[in-house]
């Protein structure tokens, strides 16, 4: 089949996708479901006289079809004039072998010594669970020579508790993490019962101008809208407002935000990308400056950029960019350190509707799923039926303060942020 692309083809690639994957989901306290995946399958891609076709198959000896499937549609596909790469050197995998260990039964009695542990301090909630161990490979073969694969190892565990209290509000508080091979729970368990203690005592505070200590998941969330716009297909389209803003001082000097695929020990890292990219370190914000974009093949010959392996795509579907690991630098003092010294602020850590923001121009109104009052340098109890009304980008250009102390959050390691001030609404 490769002797036939090379002689009918400008270039082709073909990308082999294979893993199995093991969810165990407990809800209401008990378990609920447990299931195995296995999903494997072929993406091929070839350019014919400039324009791209693509085809796929679940199965290895459909190959030839999906090839010729491939040259077929090309007629009627964009056309794109990049160039493919050349072999590149894989020197680390993120891989585990320990995740081979992963064991139901040892699985499911892990994630109920979990909920018994929160059970014993708070009775009355109602916990739900997610648990799920992956492995798989990655394989990249393309017309200049590229033969490389890589496996893959992921673990994530999921933690939930919703409790009704005596004045009959609900507090639902949620934690999670992954890794690369099985991991303890004790650190989800101290995080949702440290959170729902906090969280006993509603307590009010005037509206107006506010200090607001963001948690790494707050803040996760936050750059997200930022990220959205260093996306090159969203600055190609003409739909982020950072576009034609290489280097410019958009934000604080504080503020330095990189993408990290190469990153070691993380499950969200990789050693090319799904086009066969080498996998690099790049700066997106570098003290308060636009940087770079996010770029697949496609989008950085489009923007006249180098790609850098952010290319990402299923064996069913074309490449699109996509982050990897979103790095955000720490500061110089703990979080702890940032709220003794607020007077009166909001500490927050979920948010209700931030996602529909408007990436364009930074302005948001979401509204506070969980938030605590601090007084005098201390949390003294939950604040709800509040918001922030602001704007994002705004604010990040304000004089922001960063924690030394991050937490991975999903793919973003992420610390907490000190807003000077921010419109908060009752």
């Amino acid at each position: 089949m490769v002797n036939k692309l090379s002689a009918n083809t400008g270039w082709f690639d073909i990308i082999e996708i294979s893993g199995v994957s093991t969810p165990i989901q407990f809800r209401n306290n008990r378990l609920h479901s447990v299931t195995e995946y296995q999903n494997s399958g072929f993406g091929v891609r070839v350019s014919i006289n400039g324009k791209t076709g693509f085809s796929y198959t679940n199965d290895a000896s459909g190959l030839m079809e999906a090839a010729d499937r491939a040259e077929a549609t090309s007629k009627f596909g964009d056309i794109e004039d990049f160039e493919l790469p050349y072999i590149t050197n894989t020197d680390f995998e993120p891989y585990d072998p320990r995740i081979h260990g992963f064991d139901i039964a040892a699985e499911i009695d892990k994630a109920e010594d979990a909920m018994s542990a929160i059970l014993r301090k708070f009775p009355e909630a109602n916990i739900e669970s997610r648990i799920n161990g992956s492995h798989g490979k990655i394989r990249i073969i393309n017309s200049n020579g590229v033969d490389q694969v890589y496996k893959s190892s992921r673990y994530a565990t999921y933690l939930s508790a919703m409790l009704f209290l005596d004045d009959g509000s609900k507090i639902e508080i949620w934690e999670g993490a992954s890794a690369l091979a099985p991991a303890s729970y004790n650190l989800l368990i101290e995080k949702i019962t440290d959170k729902l203690y906090n969280a006993r005592i509603n307590k009010k505070t005037a509206g107006g101008k506010i200090a607001v200590l963001a948690s790494p998941k707050a803040t996760a969330r936050m750059i997200g809208i930022v990220s959205a716009g260093l996306n090159a297909e969203s600055v190609s389209k003409g739909i982020s407002p950072f576009a034609g803003k290489i280097d410019n001082p958009l934000f604080s000097d504080k503020l330095t935000i990189s993408d990290e695929p190469d990153l070691k020990n993380s499950p969200y890292s990789y050693p090319f990308d799904a086009e066969g990219v080498a996998a690099r370190k790049k700066f997106l914000v570098k003290e308060g400056r636009i940087k770079n974009y996010i770029t697949d093949l496609k989008y950085a010959r489009k923007l006249n950029l180098i790609p850098e392996g952010n290319g990402q795509r299923g064996y069913s579907t074309l490449p699109h960019p996509s982050f990897s690991n979103i790095v955000i630098d720490k500061g110089a003092d703990p979080h702890t350190s940032l709220l003794r010294n607020i007077k009166r602020g909001i500490l927050v850590d979920q948010f209700i509707g931030l996602g529909q923001s408007n990436t364009l121009t930074g302005d948001f109104s979401a509204g506070l799923d969980l938030a605590y009052l601090i007084e005098n340098g201390e949390i003294t109890g939950r604040v709800k039926d509040c918001m922030l009304t602001d704007n994002l980008f705004t604010l990040l250009a304000d004089e922001i303060v960063v924690s030394s102390n991050r937490e991975q959050i999903g793919s973003v390691l992420a610390p907490y942020l000190l807003f000077p001030l921010v419109n908060y609404t009752v």
